[in-house]
């Protein structure tokens, strides 16, 4: 029977940890430019890497033969969705800058009266009349402005310049990262497991393994979710008669990713173009049930079944670690923060008992 370890060992062991973990976020810090197109790589190889392990297992293709037709597949997908909805994206967005004027023109001759009916004290809205005046006039200007943006963008792209070339390299080397991740996760996961000392090696194998579980079911299953998301909410938007729906469903399905920001962001932009176009009571109903049915499939229905409750994160955790993430590291804070949360969750988590 081994003696029992000193009670000292454990508080060690989180200093240590904790020292780690300060260091590695120092360097991540330091360098997180540099890492950006690395970890983007790292995330879309590892949401698509089960295919792979699922030809080399169920269909019996090496792993290079299956990355080939997974990274194949992957990018097609990726081609006719750029193809198929960015095109119907710009237009919406072009026409919602063209139409926007006239909305406000008719909510400054229509709306207000019909508002100082209600409410008496906007009988005489100077300021608001002010500024709705203000909003039209640069509303008539926006499409133009947005699409002379992407247009310098892309100049800027072309120019040359050691940054738009550097940006240029980042982007054209992540789908080359991607291939060789998805093709060596298994080694990456052994390398990992020789670092570890021999006494330490199976319960870090089982922490790894349950980070993997939960850190794979929550971005597989929010990424699904997003996309189911967005279909229902364009489609019942566009049924609703709300402008630009398509648009304004796609934004409040992905932004579903983090939690209540896509149905507070898409309900507010569907309510507000819906009173602009319609200056009625139903019309605003007829949004309220969209987003009402929508988010009562995903709650019962569509997250249980994708998601379900393994990552055990609350809504909150989840909100608090992209804010944090975001603020210490920019966008790779935005992409460290939830597997930096589910890491924390997993260390913190008792080791299961004999016979769990």
């Amino acid at each position: 029977m081994n003696p029992p370890r000193p009670d000292f060992e454990r508080p060690l062991a989180w200093v240590l940890w904790t020292l780690l973990a300060a260091a590695a976020a120092a360097v991540l810090y330091a360098v997180r430019a540099a890492l950006l197109p690395f970890l983007i790589a790292f995330v879309i190889a590892y949401v698509f890497s089960p295919w792979v392990n699922l030809l080399e297992r169920r269909a019996r293709l090496p792993r290079p033969a299956g990355t080939v037709v997974v990274f194949l597949a992957v990018s097609a997908l990726f081609a006719l969705l750029l193809l198929g909805l960015v095109p119907v994206l710009e237009g919406q967005v072009v026409d919602l800058a063209r139409w926007l004027p006239g909305a406000l023109d008719r909510l400054q001759q229509a709306g207000l009266p019909l508002l100082s009916g209600y409410l008496p004290e906007v009988s005489a809205p100077t300021n608001l009349e002010a500024w709705i005046a203000a909003l039209k006039d640069g509303a008539a200007t926006w499409g133009p402005q947005l699409l002379a943006s992407g247009k310098a963008a892309f100049l800027w792209a072309a120019s040359g310049t050691l940054d738009a070339l550097v940006w240029i390299v980042s982007a054209a080397i992540v789908p080359v990262l991607v291939f060789y991740l998805m093709m060596d996760f298994p080694r990456v996961g052994a390398w990992l497991l020789e670092r570890v000392p021999s006494a330490a090696r199976a319960p870090f194998r089982d922490r790894l393994g349950r980070f993997d579980a939960m850190l794979g079911q929550y971005l597989r299953g929010q990424l699904t979710v997003a996309v189911i998301l967005s279909g229902l909410y364009a489609v019942g938007l566009t049924l609703a008669g709300v402008e630009a729906g398509v648009a304004i469903g796609v934004l409040a399905g992905l932004g579903n990713m983090v939690p209540y920001l896509g149905f507070v962001v898409g309900i507010s932009l569907s309510l507000v173009v819906t009173f602009l176009s319609h200056f009625d009571v139903t019309h605003l109903l007829y949004v309220v049930a969209v987003f009402a049915v929508v988010q009562g499939l995903e709650g019962f229905l569509i997250s249980p079944k994708v998601v379900g409750t393994r990552v055990g994160l609350h809504p909150i955790a989840i909100i608090l670690a992209l804010f944090v993430g975001g603020e210490a590291f920019g966008f790779l804070g935005v992409l460290l923060g939830v597997p930096a949360a589910i890491a924390v969750k997993v260390l913190l988590e008792p080791e299961p008992g004999p016979g769990a």
